[in-house]
C-alpha cells in the first residue's frame, strides 16, 4: 500500500470517527436524565405534557384552565379553571376540576427551555383541554 492510499484511509476513519462522536454528544443531550421531564421547547408542548397526565373521569370531558408559568416551568399562584363540561353531567363538574387540578399539582414544574421560559414566564395562558387527547392554547385573556 503506497503513502497516499493509507492517508486516505486515516483521513476516512478520523471523518468516521468525528461523526459517530457528534452523534452520541447530540443523542446524550436529546434524552432526559433520570427523573427529568422530557425538554418543553414550543407552546403547544406545555400543553401536551399537562394533557398527558390529566385522566378525566370520562373520554370527553372539556376544560379550559388559566395558567402562569415561571421561566423555569412552575406554576405562578393558583390555576384558575375557567370552564368545566364533563360528560358525565353537572354533578361530575367538580370531579372534573379536580382532576386537572391533580394533574397540574403532578406534572409540573414541566422543563422549559432556555428559549421558551423566557417568552412565556408570566404570561397569562388559558389551555383548553379536550378529552384524553386534545390540549390547544387558546388566545390570552
Amino acid at each position: 500500500m503506497d503513502l497516499k492510499a493509507r492517508e486516505k484511509g486515516r483521513q476516512t476513519i478520523r471523518l468516521f470517527a468525528s461523526i459517530g462522536i457528534v452523534a452520541l454528544t447530540l443523542a446524550a443531550r436529546a434524552q432526559p436524565a433520570d427523573g427529568q421531564p422530557p425538554l418543553v421547547t414550543r407552546v403547544h408542548g406545555l400543553a401536551t405534557g399537562l394533557a398527558a397526565c390529566w385522566r378525566p373521569p370520562h373520554d370527553d370531558d372539556q376544560v379550559t384552565v388559566r395558567i402562569s408559568f415561571t421561566r423555569e416551568g412552575a406554576v405562578i399562584g393558583k390555576p384558575r379553571i375557567v370552564f368545566a363540561r364533563s360528560s358525565g353531567g353537572q354533578a361530575d363538574d367538580a370531579a372534573l376540576a379536580d382532576s386537572m387540578m391533580a394533574a397540574i399539582r403532578d406534572c409540573t414544574p414541566l422543563n422549559f427551555s432556555v428559549r421558551l421560559g423566557s417568552a412565556i414566564a408570566g404570561q397569562v395562558l388559558d389551555i383548553r383541554f379536550i378529552g384524553r387527547g386534545r390540549a390547544t392554547i387558546v388566545a390570552p385573556p
